[in-house]
């Protein structure tokens, strides 16, 4: 074949080759995405905040080291395929610049995708590498609802604990709070610092008495804290769960305990936070709920215990006998040594003694809640049995009873005929197994005939305070 003629057909079939070598690089580099993203996405905040400019460099340098090397290989093979000889090509023929630049780019951006396949490799091999766990700046999000669900369940494993005299807060980047419905305007916060004199963990302090749970705050009461505490204390309660957290919303404690904890100044009830971890990152979860011990107002109480309510992997958590323990684990460390830790776990069904992994979780805990929610059985059985099963690890049991109605979570149950009896039925068993302290959920969708029963318990006679 003349060399004219084959340069030319060499000419013609640069640009199909060229096409394919884009798309390749296309494909290659859309098949690397989620190597690279998914990862990152497991990362928290703080820590994608330092690996990603760590990758930008490297892809400057990476770009940089293969740009010069690129361009003298375009210029070999421009000149093996249109070799002066061949200059003489038809005007239609590709011009020696556009083949160029065309072959310039695909061979950077197949080199740039071979870079981002060897990051994906580093960044895989940084996630199971055991490194401390990085703070996380929180941030709100939308979440249609927390509460402890009624199918549960948590593990941990036992670890050691770190005891220091004054534990720093955790360093978060706090949301600023929304203004409240109420005309009652928030409280700032002061920065959380240390408690100036530390309690020994033999003072902790556990609830005895009634509670309630909230965790919709503009929908108790309208968010109008002196309502609360007006109610509360009508009702005989002696404590409020209340929420600051969540994996999902990010710590949004700021208002509630803002308003909240100066309204309980002089009365005596306390406040217990509650926070709902998703234990993707434990540690990052269990220091957001150890930060609102350490949120502090001027003139008011402090939060005087904390709940973590680790939910079952039908609430989306994510499940494992090692996240539990580092969760709890981490949460005794952070916490101030004085703030007891209220492990609220589902109740101890057939289904679940077998998995859920109750012992561990007792290990870092100074009390269970167990969520004795009947639905379709037997309030008195369900009560009995978190009793006497939770009894067997040596700490206190104080079960939160169903307020409200079934229902809400399970449509296909029948009404229930009884609310009250069925309250009242939990109250009797509760007590009669040497609880010290009950609650129900919640405080907006508890009904009138429930709430009745709450107030009468709140009158009889319960264990002294711890």
């Amino acid at each position: 074949m003349p060399l004219r003629l084959r340069g030319a057909l060499v000419a013609r079939s640069v640009p199909h080759v060229l096409t394919r070598l884009s798309d390749a690089a296309e494909r290659l580099d859309r098949a690397a995405q989620p190597w690279v993203l998914d990862p990152l996405a497991r990362l928290d905040t703080l820590a994608a905040a330092r690996l990603l400019p760590l990758l930008a460099a490297v892809r400057s340098l990476l770009r940089r080291a293969l740009t010069a090397p690129a361009d003298r290989v375009v210029e070999v093979v421009v000149d093996w395929v249109l070799p002066p000889s061949a200059s003489g090509a038809p005007a239609h023929a590709v011009s020696r610049p556009g083949l160029r630049d065309r072959l310039a780019s695909s061979t950077r951006g197949i080199a740039l995708a071979s870079a981002v396949v060897m990051l994906a490799g580093f960044a895989a091999l940084a996630l199971t590498a055991p490194t401390p766990a990085p703070q996380v700046a929180v941030q709100a999000a939308v979440e249609t609802q927390d509460r402890p669900g009624p199918w549960s369940v948590h593990a941990a494993q036992p670890g050691a604990a770190r005891h220091e005299a004054r534990p720093a807060p955790p360093d978060l980047a706090l949301p600023s709070p929304a203004a409240p419905p109420a005309p009652t305007a928030a409280v700032p916060l002061a920065q959380p610092a240390p408690e100036p004199v530390v309690e020994p963990p033999a003072a902790r302090w556990l609830p005895t008495g009634t509670g309630m749970w909230l965790h919709d705050w503009v929908r108790s009461e309208g968010g109008e804290p002196a309502a609360v505490v007006a109610r509360a204390q009508a009702s005989g309660l002696s404590h409020l769960y209340v929420q600051t957290g969540s994996s999902r919303k990010g710590w949004i404690g700021d208002e509630v305990l803002g308003q909240l904890l100066p309204a309980t100044t002089g009365t005596g009830i306390k406040v217990i936070a509650w926070d709902f971890p998703k234990l993707i990152d434990p540690e990052a979860d269990a220091r957001r709920m150890a930060y609102a011990a350490w949120v502090q107002v001027p003139g008011a109480p402090r939060v005087a215990a904390v709940a973590p309510d680790v939910e079952t992997a039908a609430e989306g958590t994510h499940l494992s006998a090692d996240a539990v323990s580092r969760y709890y684990a981490t949460l005794r460390a952070e916490l101030p040594p004085h703030v007891a830790v209220l492990a609220t776990v589902p109740w101890p069904s057939e289904k679940r003694t077998g998995f859920y992994p109750y012992a561990e979780t007792a290990v870092h805990s100074d009390a269970f809640v167990p969520m004795a929610y009947w639905y379709n059985r037997d309030p008195e059985v369900v009560t009995a049995t978190s009793m006497q099963w939770l009894a067997q690890y040596g700490l206190p049991v104080m079960p939160a009873g169903q307020g409200y109605d079934g229902r809400i979570d399970a449509p296909h149950l029948p009404e229930d005929p009884d609310p009250a009896g069925s309250v009242q039925a939990f109250v009797d068993a509760a007590r009669a197994g040497g609880a010290r302290s009950i609650s129900l959920w919640s405080w907006q969708t508890t009904g009138p005939l429930q709430w009745d029963v709450l107030v009468r318990a709140g009158t009889g006679t319960w264990p002294p305070a711890g």
